[in-house]
């Protein structure tokens, strides 16, 4: 559990089955990741190099002051929102390649030609991918994030998309 100092519980934090992400919070986090220097922006880049505990320590500060300048409480409730996102971008990708697989292989079960064996291979992988899907969105599953974050998460996937432009661009 989080200090009191640092305003969040663990639980709050870490428990994606419970809404945490608002349309303030998603747009004060949005507003955040367009600032010319962003201290955070390391969680931003894909393959950005994790840092050690020790020098993360020494900037806590500033993070925390960076946080708060867009409203959170301290980095911890800026990362949580983050990781919120994260998790939510995840899991629409997730499901954009099971219904990939799904309509591949319902593709390939309309040919006339199509060996028996390849058509029980076609459909056990519609069958896998659907209860895959069908796992993904139930509302007790353990990994993924709760719906109420999710909508949050697909109503801003364009603009975090494009915020997130100017941490992938190669110098």
């Amino acid at each position: 559990m989080a200090s009191p100092a640092m305003g969040i519980t663990n639980n709050a934090v870490t428990d994606y089955k419970k809404p945490y992400l608002t349309d303030d919070k998603m747009q004060r986090f949005i507003a955040s990741m367009k600032e010319e220097h962003n201290p955070m922006e390391l969680i931003f880049k894909q393959g950005g190099q994790t840092q050690n505990p020790a020098s993360m320590s020494k900037r806590i500060d500033e993070f925390n002051g960076f946080s708060r300048k867009y409203g959170f409480q301290d980095y911890q409730d800026y990362t949580a929102v983050w990781g919120r996102i994260m998790a939510g971008q995840m899991q629409m990708m997730g499901e954009e390649a099971f219904k990939g697989m799904i309509s591949g292989a319902q593709a390939e079960l309309k040919k006339p030609d199509l060996a028996p064996e390849m058509r029980k291979v076609y459909e056990d992988q519609i069958a896998s991918a659907q209860k895959s899907l069908d796992d993904m969105n139930k509302k007790d599953s353990r990994s993924s994030l709760n719906p109420e974050d999710m909508e949050l998460v697909k109503k801003y996937k364009d603009q975090i998309d494009a915020a997130e432009k100017k941490y992938n661009a190669k110098p």
